[in-house]
Order: structure tokens, then C-alpha cells, then sequence
């Protein structure tokens, strides 16, 4: 589904914002969500999602595009994934993402495969901006070549449990949870991940680790009896 304007304000209207917050001090340079897709839209790209957190015309948001020239990879459509904001909450920021069509659900490119960047509002120089998305734009084809070879790498049963290992280290800081199963993160969702390949093994547990559908018991809270104990008596 291609966004018009029309539903893009309807659903993210921070994105036609004129001016930033009256919030905002004299330092904080707006940038103009609109201009930066109008960019992307004369090269080829379309908005596919429009989203913002809260309310009124400098939220937090979140466009997604599509370019139509670029091949499907797989079960995946490349994507760039726009973020901004015009009362502080974020910086502008351009990323990679990946759709796939076997779960209808974005989900983000692993860093090693992709390069992003963010601006801060302040000495905020358009033009280079404007540089910066143009070499994004460029580089964005490698990504499909990196998904290929994921979904080309299978991978085996010990190294599946290995990688949630090492992902739930991550996750949680180094302390997780003793009672999580991992035969219950590499658990897939739907039929369409049941391949044991690289790529879908990543996808299975990002999607669990940030999405949730995962039972396990959490950490008690240190000295919460004693806590109990005491405002009884």
C-alpha cells in the first residue's frame, strides 16, 4: 500500500510540521520530515507506513519507504525507515529495514549488514544530510546481497542454541533469565519459519526478544521479604 499525503497526515501529521515545538531554545534547528521523504520520493522511493507517538504536529515519528526497482530477496523487501521529531524527543534519523512478507512485520536489518545515521537538531546542515541519503541510497543493494547469503548459510540445531545464548547475554546485560527455554525462543511462530537457516533464526528470536510471546520467571527483587516483613509490624 502506497501512502498518499492525504493519509500520511491522517495517520503521522508531525510529518508536514512548518516549525519545530515553541518548546524548542534558539540552538535547536528544525528538519523538515517532509522535505527529507520529498527527497526519497523523487528517487524512486514511496511511503508504505506512516506512524507517530502522541499526539499533535511535533511527536515522535516514524515513515517507511519502498523502492519498487529493487528486487524482492527472498522473503524480504528492502526498506529505509525515516525517524524523527520536532519537540526534542529524537534525533533525525535514516536506517535500513527489511519487510517481510511472511509475517507482514518490519523488523530491523542487523548492524553488521547495514549502515545508518542520525543528525542532532542542532548546527543542523541540510546539504550534508542531503549527501549523506544519496550515499545511503547507494550502498542500500548490498543489504539484499547479505540476506541471500543468510538465507543460503543453514545452520544447525547446536548452532541455533548457541546463537540464543549468546543473544539473551546481550538481551539481558549478562544476567539471563535461568529459566528461559530457549527450545521455546527457536519455537518458530508460523510456517513460514520453519527453515533452519541463518536468516530465519534471526528473525524468530529478534521478533521474540523485542515482541514479546516468551513465558519465563524474572529475577526476584533483592531483600523484598524483609521489605514484606517489615511493613507488617
Amino acid at each position: 500500500m502506497i501512502y498518499t499525503p492525504e493519509l500520511i497526515k491522517s495517520t503521522a501529521p508531525a510529518v508536514f510540521a512548518t516549525s519545530p515545538s515553541p518548546k524548542m531554545s534558539s540552538r535547536y534547528e528544525f528538519v523538515p520530515t517532509f522535505e527529507m521523504i520529498d527527497k526519497f520520493m523523487n528517487d524512486g522511493w514511496n511511503v508504505t507506513s506512516a506512524v507517530q507517538n502522541g499526539r499533535g504536529d511535533h511527536a515522535r515519528h516514524m515513515v517507511r519507504l519502498r523502492n519498487s526497482e529493487l528486487p524482492q530477496v527472498g522473503d524480504t523487501f528492502p526498506e529505509i525507515v525515516l525517524q524523527n521529531s520536532h519537540n526534542g524527543t529524537s534525533t533525525f534519523s535514516v536506517s535500513a529495514g527489511l519487510y517481510r512478507l511472511v509475517c507482514s512485520n518490519g523488523l530491523s536489518v542487523p548492524t553488521a549488514l547495514s549502515e545508518s545515521f542520525r543528525v542532532r537538531h542542532m548546527n543542523f546542515d541540510q546539504a550534508e544530510v542531503r549527501k549523506i541519503t544519496d550515499d545511503f541510497v547507494n550502498k542500500l543493494p548490498t543489504i539484499g546481497k547479505s540476506v541471500d547469503r543468510m538465507m543460503s548459510k543453514i545452520v544447525s540445531e547446536a548452532e541455533q542454541v548457541k546463537y540464543v545464548q549468546a543473544a539473551a547475554e546481550i538481551r539481558w546485560d549478562g544476567k539471563a533469565p535461568k529459566s528461559l527455554r530457549i527450545e521455546d525462543i527457536l519455537k518458530p511462530l508460523r510456517d513460514g519459519d520453519k527453515e533452519s537457516n541463518m536468516w530465519t533464526t534471526f528473525n524468530i528470536v529478534q521478533e521474540k526478544f523485542t515482541r514479546g510471546g516468551v513465558s519465563y520467571q524474572g529475577p526476584r527483587e533483592p531483600h523484598l521479604s524483609e521489605k514484606s516483613e517489615t511493613s507488617q509490624n
